[in-house]
C-alpha cells in the first residue's frame, strides 16, 4: 500500500503542474486525506460493501483508496468534471485499478439510471447531507448506506443540532456522517 500511496501522491503532484484538480495549498493535508480515505475502507469493509458509489469524486479521495483497500469490492466514482476524470482514468491505469469504474457526468443523471446496482454511497467534500439525501432520493433501489466525512468543527455542530449517526475514530481524527440502510440496524 506504501508504494501505492506514494505513486499516487507523486503523479498527483505531477498532474496538477498542469491542471488544478487539488489545491496545491493543501498539500500539508493530503497525507491526512489518504489516511482519511484507507480509515473509512476499514470502516466500509465491515459491512461488507459489494459495490460502492463515490459522488463528486475529484483528485481521487476517496475513490481510488477504497478501490486499493477493496480489490473485491467495485467501485463508482462519478465525477462531472473532464479535467479531474482524466486523471482518475491515468491514476487507475497506473496503478492497475480493475475494480474501479469512472464515469463523468453529473451525479442527478447518474443516480436516475437503473442498470447501477449501488448499496454504499461516499461524498466526500461534495456538498451537505441533506443535499446528498435529496438526490439519493431520486435512487430507486434502496437501502443504500451513506458515509460522509466530516470535520472536528461539522461533528461538534452536528452533536448540537442533529439525531444523525456519527462515526468517529478511535483517536478521535476521523469522523463520518452514517446513515446506515436497513439491514445494518
Amino acid at each position: 500500500m506504501d508504494n501505492a500511496i506514494a505513486i499516487f501522491k507523486n503523479e498527483l503532484k505531477e498532474y496538477n503542474k498542469h491542471t488544478n484538480i487539488y489545491s496545491s495549498k493543501a498539500y500539508p493535508l493530503l497525507d491526512f486525506h489518504i489516511q482519511d480515505s484507507l480509515y473509512l475502507s476499514a470502516l466500509i469493509k465491515e459491512k461488507k460493501a459489494q459495490h460502492i458509489l463515490d459522488i463528486g469524486s475529484g483528485s481521487g479521495l476517496p475513490a481510488i483508496f477504497l478501490a486499493l483497500a477493496l480489490p473485491k469490492t467495485k467501485i463508482t466514482a462519478v465525477e462531472s468534471k473532464s479535467r479531474k476524470t482524466k486523471f482518475l482514468e491515468h491514476i487507475k491505469k497506473t496503478l492497475k485499478l480493475e475494480n474501479l469504474n469512472i464515469i463523468q457526468e453529473d451525479i442527478h443523471v447518474v443516480i436516475k439510471k437503473e442498470t447501477l446496482k449501488i448499496d454504499t454511497v461516499t461524498a466526500k467534500a461534495f456538498g451537505s447531507y441533506q443535499k446528498i439525501k435529496d438526490i439519493l432520493k431520486k435512487y430507486k433501489k434502496n437501502p443504500l448506506s451513506l458515509y460522509i466525512p466530516i470535520s472536528k468543527n461539522q461533528l461538534r455542530n452536528l452533536k448540537k443540532t442533529s439525531d444523525l449517526n456519527y462515526h468517529s475514530s478511535q483517536n478521535e481524527e476521523f469522523h463520518y456522517i452514517y446513515s446506515p440502510n436497513k439491514s445494518d440496524s
